[in-house]
This record gives C-alpha cells, sequence and structure tokens, in this order.
C-alpha cells in the first residue's frame, strides 16, 4: 500500500528546514498535491481561444487593477520583448484576462507568463484595499492553474502559444527555445504595491502570509510567493519589482 498524504506531510516536515514555521511547509505541499490532484480533472473553456492575443488591446481607457496589469504587460511588451524581472527570476508575459473555465465571464487569470523551464506563471494583481487577503488571492491563482493546466486546456494553450509567438516581433532574451511544459515548476505570485500587503500586515486576518514566501526545492511543482510592484503616475504597474521581503 502506498503512503496516506498525511505520512508524506508529516515525513515533509520532519526533515530540516531552519528557523522557520512549518506551517507554510505544510500549506505548500497540500496546495501542490491538490493541484496535481486537480490537474487530473478534465476542465476546460468552453469557448474559441483561451491564450488571446492583447498585443493590439487599446488599454488606455481601463482603470484600476486592469490598468495597473494593462499598462505593465504593454510597457514589458515595448521595453524587453515581455520580459519581466522579479529579483533573480525572469518570466514572458505571454496575455492577461486569461479565460480558463466552461463559460464563467469573470473568471480569468490577470496576468499569464512562463518561467525559463516552460511553467506557467499566474499572476494575481491587487491594489491597496482590496479585498481578498494574501492568501486568499494565492487560492484565487490556484484555481486558475489548476484549470489551465487541465489536459484538455493546457494542450490547447500549447497549441494556441505557438501561434501567439508568431504574432511576436521579438522573442525576449532568454526565451527563444522556452515553450509551456506540463512537468516544469508552475508559479502563483501575488503582484500588489506595499500598501496592499501593509494592510494585511496589520489585520489578524491576513496574519502570517509572509511565511509563505519562501524559495521551494528543485522538485517542487509548485511556487507560490508574494511580489511588491508600485504604482506610477499612469496608474501603471512600475517595472521595478521586487519579492517581499
Amino acid at each position: 500500500m502506498s503512503d496516506t498524504p498525511f505520512r508524506s506531510w508529516m515525513t515533509r516536515l520532519c526533515e530540516p528546514e531552519g528557523d522557520r514555521p512549518e506551517w507554510p511547509v505544510l500549506l505548500c505541499s497540500m496546495l501542490q498535491a491538490e493541484l496535481s490532484r486537480q490537474q487530473a480533472v478534465p476542465r476546460t473553456y468552453a469557448r474559441k481561444t483561451i491564450l488571446i492575443s492583447r498585443i493590439q488591446h487599446d488599454y488606455q481607457k481601463a482603470s484600476g487593477e486592469k490598468r495597473a496589469v494593462y499598462g505593465l504587460y504593454h510597457r514589458c511588451l515595448e521595453e524587453t520583448g515581455g520580459r519581466l524581472t522579479i529579483g533573480d527570476n525572469h518570466y514572458w508575459l505571454l496575455s492577461y484576462e486569461v479565460p480558463n473555465q466552461d463559460n464563467y465571464q469573470m473568471r480569468r487569470t490577470d496576468l499569464l507568463g512562463l518561467n525559463e523551464a516552460g511553467g506557467l506563471a499566474v499572476f494575481e494583481c491587487k491594489l491597496g484595499g482590496n479585498t481578498y487577503a494574501p492568501i486568499a488571492a494565492i487560492l484565487e491563482g490556484m484555481d486558475y492553474l489548476a484549470c489551465l493546466t487541465s489536459e484538455p486546456n493546457f494542450v490547447r494553450l500549447q497549441q494556441e502559444f505557438w501561434m501567439l509567438r508568431n504574432d511576436i516581433e521579438h522573442v525576449p532574451e532568454g526565451f527563444q527555445d522556452v515553450e509551456p511544459t506540463g512537468s516544469a515548476q508552475h508559479s502563483v505570485i501575488v503582484l500588489a504595491p506595499e500598501d496592499y500587503y501593509s494592510l494585511y500586515c496589520r489585520s489578524g486576518r491576513g496574519r502570517g502570509w509572509q511565511d509563505l514566501n519562501i524559495t521551494p526545492r528543485r522538485s517542487s511543482t509548485l511556487r507560490v510567493g508574494f511580489a511588491v510592484a508600485e504604482l506610477d503616475q499612469e496608474g501603471f504597474f512600475r517595472r521595478d519589482i521586487h519579492w517581499h521581503d
């Protein structure tokens, strides 16, 4: 008989982790296990295109979080061919408002990218005052990631990736040979200004979320993290982004 998930999680917690709380390690292991289980569910988007090209989209009239996201995508597209850097990590931004679930209108990934290994990077973008606490935002991103990496959707996404790539004049540096890869480590990243995070540093409701911002092991199929991006005068996220301390 195979071990139960409880023994697997117990064994994981018994491995040396240094001076940090155990619950983030446990929660990450549980999220990774549930992601694998959900990927086996044949979820699909009901309409024609998942990876919608936003290259020619007129984003100037958008407001709030949408404006912040759209502006960041187009600025990265213009200045770096679509590459976004957070610390030592690089992401190729593919699109925004990416649908992934049946016919639901509002269930869209704010911003979707690839890491350098071909894993999907789902960015959940929040502004100050957003009522989704950081861990709830991670779960929202996990929902989208599970649907995007479910086999029917992921097969379509891989096919549509090449159609999108043909529309791009220059592939960002370091991504010439990268394509969506199911076995790669995927990411869910909350992207928000400092005032969003400081709100939940003061609130007991959101307490402890900072400990989830940990570097995963190489063998992990999932990374979750929190990144800080301030707004510029135009209401766009700035490109000088860093991981939350």
